[in-house]
């Protein structure tokens, strides 16, 4: 009785090749996927954020939740207030933030050690009521000119225990210096927004902050400024 003759050397090596082919074509595929469903949640959850913030804006008369770097309880941190408006614990952390180092929710701000971070979002200081630039002044949505315009909430790469918002007024439209800010290609060059109207985009940074057509971060007149009307 004759043994069946095994693979060839060559039989395996082509058998080995088209694997590897099939391989270098499917790795890239699968990776792009498992980056764009990291960009749907994290897209989702800012438009649960937008939810949250309409209510919140109901019950506050128009007023934006501060960021919350002046207060010791992490109870009184922005995005923890708008998660109370929601069935759904709103998520503080982008699934494609590659960061590790988070705060702990039962110690107060002071316990924390200094580089963990509150979450991988970060409030627009020109619409905090300690913005030193307004004092205030467009802290209530009523006030913005185009709040549908106006970003009130960007993905950030440095949201640290002491620092919950970004200072768009200090870049000085320079792109170069506003992505040392904003976590601008978490998203495969682009990153997801919330507007003041309570909607969510995903944008290159440069759709947000050119000049003078686009400037999404300055609640005067947006887009456009200074007023272009």
């Amino acid at each position: 009785m004759k043994r069946p003759k095994g693979f060839t050397l060559v039989e395996l090596l082509v058998v080995i090749s088209i694997i590897a082919i099939l391989l270098a074509v499917l790795i890239p595929a699968l990776n792009k996927a498992r980056q764009q469903a990291k960009k749907v949640v994290c897209s989702s959850n800012m438009r649960q954020m937008g939810v949250a913030l309409q209510c919140y804006l109901q019950d506050s008369e128009t007023h934006l939740p501060d960021s919350s770097c002046h207060t010791d309880d992490p109870n009184e941190y922005w995005l923890k207030i708008l998660t109370k408006y929601l069935k759904q614990n709103l998520l503080f952390k982008c699934p494609a933030d590659e960061a590790k180092n988070f705060v702990d929710w039962n110690k107060s701000s002071r316990q924390q050690p200094d580089n963990a971070r509150w979450s991988s979002f970060a409030l627009n200081s020109l619409l905090d009521s300690n913005c030193p630039r307004y004092s205030g002044k467009y802290n209530s949505v009523k006030f913005i000119y185009k709040p549908q315009y106006c970003i009130y909430v960007s993905e950030s790469p440095s949201s640290w225990t002491k620092e919950d918002h970004i200072h768009p007024e200090t870049w000085g439209y320079s792109i170069n210096t506003a992505k040392k800010y904003i976590a601008w290609d978490r998203h495969s060059n682009k990153s997801n927004y919330l507007f003041a109207d309570g909607h969510a985009e995903t944008l290159k940074i440069e759709d947000t902050y050119s000049w003078p057509g686009n400037c999404f971060w300055f609640p005067e007149s947006s887009p456009g400024w200074p007023n272009d009307e």
